[in-house]
């Protein structure tokens, strides 16, 4: 197995509810299954959805697009996570401001060469900045307790 299909396992089968059809009225993504959802893909039959095609959809849209096979362990699940749950470019961006270079929410040289190079500081840092942006959220207090149990699993399984 490669490393993208561990983050997979974890981060859509676990904390995304894996093949479990779900439609949450209160969740802005609307009916998922895989974590996958109409809203943010109206071309997929989210009913037929199998995981074959999650997994492409997760590698080119959220590991691949956030470069995390170019990131050292485990920050790359860090990323590819808080890319799948607060989109790619929230994700970057809050690892650029982590890291402390140049905030664009595009993942090029120098963050990959900064997050080559991150420490634990750096890493927690980044983490504390997800739990942050969480509690700025409009449905924190419906979710808070799921999303903050989710960074605390997923910082126990790096």
């Amino acid at each position: 197995m490669t490393r993208f299909d561990d983050a997979f396992d974890l981060v859509v089968m676990r904390f995304e509810g894996g093949s479990r059809i779900m439609d949450d009225p209160n969740d802005p993504g609307g009916l998922t299954k895989y974590g996958i959802s109409k809203r943010a893909h109206p071309e997929v039959d989210i009913a037929n959805l199998d995981a074959g095609a999650a997994k492409y959809i997760y590698r080119t849209e959220y590991w691949d697009k956030c470069r995390c096979d170019e990131i050292r362990q485990p920050l790359d699940l860090y990323l590819f996570d808080a890319a799948v749950n607060q989109g790619p470019h929230t994700a970057v961006s809050l690892l650029q401001s982590a890291l402390m270079v140049n905030v664009d929410g595009v993942v090029g040289p120098v963050t990959i060469g900064a997050a080559k190079s991150a420490t634990d500081w750096h890493i927690a840092r980044f983490l504390a900045y997800r739990a942050e942006r969480y509690r700025r959220l409009p449905h924190f207090e419906r979710y808070a307790n799921g999303w903050l149990t989710r960074l605390f699993m997923l910082a126990m399984a790096g």
